[in-house]
């Protein structure tokens, strides 16, 4: 039967006038500089593990990927050029959310600038990267920034999509008034496309926690709370693109009756600010009662949906919006009680 400590280096402890010695692995010293009277960092933790850290901010993380442009498939595929080039701008998002900090996208000869362009799009929505070189044959893209903070990307996605279902609301109240109404709502569909940038940098960082716990505890996450913000972020986004399906509706289909979609938009509006309110906080009893509150409203729609409304097309979205603000509230009252958990432990240790 195998021990758990199987793949553990083991050091022998030893006892030196009532004081309690080990050696740290000389391997770990040399790669962080640790020498003779410099300082480590020592932290109990509530499962009675021991981290030492150096000096250093984080751990050596994934640092180069490389993104070779030229043409070479494997015999038996089926892929054309622009499905090819497709498949590596997808490596290049993957590389960037699992957490590697300079990407190198190269070709034998002149990448071509309509590639170029694209690359430089894309950069721009991931968050703290940036073109640091070009040539004709290469593009170098490198992450500067140094610190991120999960709590305050969560933060500016929750401010975007309440931002985007607002300005929805005021294209709807002036839908008489505004003399082009596409290039508004073209406008409007844009904005959503900015909230990947967050969810990029989320996925991101939640990588590199999972990857190294001790990046977490510089900003007091855990790797459950990870996942909770990595699950919260994708419904958050998900808000987003029912606002875009409402877009294309009011592009496409006129509205019979505008108070009336109007003041479903505004309880809506006002569920999502609620939970935005309550986010941060650790009542889950709030929480709880929202999610109570958020089922009678969809039960209501959905009754009014299966009477066959005229507006139905616009119904549909507004009532999903609702659904996922009480999917996130679970999510919510469930990193609630797993933090009471982990405090219950934690005290128990002590």
């Amino acid at each position: 039967m195998s021990n758990s400590f199987d793949h553990f280096e083991q050091k022998k402890v030893q006892e030196v006038k009532g004081s309690f010695y080990i050696y740290l692995p000389k391997s770990w010293c040399r790669k962080y500089g640790v020498s003779e009277d410099k300082r480590v960092f020592l932290k109990q933790l509530s499962d009675d593990s021991l981290l030492i850290r150096s000096d250093m901010t984080a751990p050596e993380l994934m640092t180069t990927y490389v993104i070779d442009l030229d043409l070479n498939l494997n015999d038996g595929l089926k892929l054309d050029e622009e499905q090819f080039i497709e498949y590596l701008f997808n490596l290049y998002l993957t590389a960037y959310i699992i957490g590697y900090r300079t990407i190198i996208v190269r070709k034998q000869n002149k990448i071509p600038t309509k590639i170029k362009n694209r690359i430089h799009k894309l950069t721009q929505k991931l968050y703290g990267m940036v073109v640091i070189s070009e040539t004709r044959n290469e593009i170098v893209v490198e992450e500067h920034f140094d610190e991120v903070n999960l709590h305050v990307l969560s933060k500016q996605v929750l401010n975007k999509v309440g931002l985007l279902i607002n300005n929805y609301i005021e294209i709807v109240e002036e839908l008489d008034s505004i003399t082009d109404l596409n290039d508004e709502l073209d406008q409007l569909e844009e904005q959503d496309n900015q909230i990947d940038e967050y969810r990029y940098a989320i996925e991101r960082y939640v990588h590199q926690i999972l990857n190294f716990p001790s990046l977490g505890r510089n900003i007091n996450v855990t790797s459950v709370e990870c996942l909770h913000y990595s699950e919260t972020t994708r419904l958050i986004e998900r808000i987003g693109d029912h606002i875009t399906k409402l877009v294309k509706v009011t592009k496409n289909q006129p509205l019979h009756d505008r108070h009336f979609i109007l003041e479903h938009l505004y309880r809506t509006r006002e569920t999502f600010y609620t939970l935005q309110d309550y986010f941060w906080r650790k009542n889950s009893l709030e929480l709880w009662l929202l999610t109570e509150k958020i089922k009678k409203y969809a039960d209501e729609v959905k009754r009014i949906i299966y009477e066959d409304h005229p507006d139905t097309e616009y119904l549909i979205p507004i009532r999903r919006i609702s659904n996922i603000c009480g999917d996130i509230a679970e999510i919510r009252i469930n990193d609630i009680l797993t933090k009471q958990q982990e405090k219950e432990v934690s005290d128990d240790s002590d």
